[in-house]
């Protein structure tokens, strides 16, 4: 599938928050499968040396389907609450590749 869209962010929980934000990412996670169907691959991750650090791995089938899920009220509604209860320390990077072979 040329020309699909990965997103690599990694982001890291404030100190002592892990477990609640990966109960925040699950439940992101069943919201963008459920309301996403262009979100191919959204896919969360924990580091198993180190608890507080997380990287998502995302796919998206086309640039509409990307733009749809950046335009997502549930995406906002994540970000507002990662942010109200003080889960992220730091600033989330994020990376966005194109597949170039099939």
């Amino acid at each position: 599938m040329a020309d699909v869209l990965t997103v690599v962010a990694k982001l890291r929980a404030a100190k002592g928050k892990g477990d609640a934000l990966a109960a925040l990412l699950r439940e992101q996670v069943a919201a963008v499968r459920k309301a996403e169907p262009g979100c191919l691959v959204y896919r969360p991750h924990r580091s198993s040396k180190d608890p507080e650090a997380f990287m998502f791995y995302e796919q998206y089938k086309d640039d509409a389907a990307f733009d749809a899920h950046r335009k997502n009220p549930i995406l906002a509604e994540y970000r507002a609450r990662r942010e109200k209860e003080g889960l992220v320390e730091g600033a989330v990077e994020v990376e966005i590749y194109r597949s170039i072979t099939d």
